[in-house]
C-alpha cells in the first residue's frame, strides 16, 4: 500500500537531462539490468578512481567533505545521471541531492531527493544516505527506518568505513550504487514481503504501483 503524507522538500526548478547508466563496478547485489543502456566512457571513468581526485591525507573533516562536495557538483558523470547538489541549511554535513528517475523504468519523470548525513569522523565512516520522498522500491524503507536504503556497499561504508573490493570509496561511487536501484530490485533484502511477492508474481502491477507512486511523490511539477 502506498504511503501517505510523506512531504516533498525539494528544489525542483531545474529539469535534469536523463540518460541510461553504463556498466559500473558495483556491489554484486546491485548489478545492472542487462537491458540497461550502455555508456563505455562513463564505465571507464568509474573504474578509475584516480579520476575523482580527493586528497586522501586531508585530516580536517569539514574541509574534506567540502572538497568532495565541490567535486561532485562539477562531475560530468553525475550530471549525466541527473544529479544536483545542495546543502540543508547551509550545513556541509547534510547534503541535499536530487536524482532523476531514468527513462524506461517505472521511476521515469520523477525527481527524487536524498539526504547524505556525514559523520564527524568522515571518511573513517561513510555518510547515511536516505530518500526524502516516497519511492516504491523493495530496498528503500518507508515503514520503520524512514528512507533507509539497503545496499551492502552503503551499509558497510557507514558502519565500518570499508567497502569490500574498494581501497578507497567515495560519494560518487555511492551515488552510482543508489542510481542502480532504479533498475534493480533486491528481493532477498526486501523491506516488505508483500511487495516482494508482488514483484515476483505480478511484475506489471508492481511497476504500475511504482509509476503511480512516482507521480504522487516525485512529480517535479508539484515541487
Amino acid at each position: 500500500m502506498l504511503g501517505q503524507n510523506l512531504p516533498f522538500n525539494m528544489n525542483g526548478n531545474n529539469q535534469i537531462p536523463q540518460m541510461g547508466m553504463g556498466q559500473m563496478n558495483m556491489n554484486p547485489m546491485m548489478q545492472m539490468n542487462p537491458g540497461m543502456p550502455q555508456n563505455n566512457h562513463m564505465a571507464m571513468q568509474m573504474n578509475n578512481p584516480l579520476n575523482f581526485s580527493i586528497n586522501q591525507q586531508n585530516n580536517n573533516v569539514e574541509t574534506r567533505i567540502r572538497q568532495e562536495f565541490n567535486l561532485c557538483v562539477q562531475d560530468n558523470d553525475l550530471v549525466q545521471i541527473g544529479c544536483n547538489f545542495g546543502l540543508e541549511n547551509n550545513n556541509i554535513y547534510v547534503w541535499r541531492i536530487t536524482m532523476s528517475g531514468p527513462t524506461g523504468t517505472p521511476y521515469q519523470g520523477g525527481l527524487f531527493t536524498l539526504n547524505a548525513f556525514f559523520p564527524n569522523d568522515y571518511p573513517n565512516h561513510g555518510p547515511d544516505f536516505r530518500f526524502k520522498n516516497k519511492i516504491y522500491h523493495l530496498n528503500v524503507d518507508f515503514q520503520k527506518d524512514i528512507g533507509h536504503i539497503c545496499i551492502n556497499s552503503l551499509n558497510s561504508w557507514r558502519t565500518s568505513g570499508q567497502v569490500r573490493g574498494h581501497d578507497f570509496f567515495t560519494v560518487k561511487q555511492a551515488l552510482f550504487d543508489i542510481f542502480s536501484l532504479f533498475y534493480k530490485q533486491g528481493v532477498d533484502s526486501a523491506y516488505d514481503e508483500s511487495m516482494a511477492d508482488l514483484y515476483q508474481n505480478n511484475r506489471a502491477q508492481f511497476d504500475a504501483n511504482a509509476a503511480q507512486c512516482t507521480k504522487m511523490y516525485a512529480n517535479p511539477n508539484m515541487q
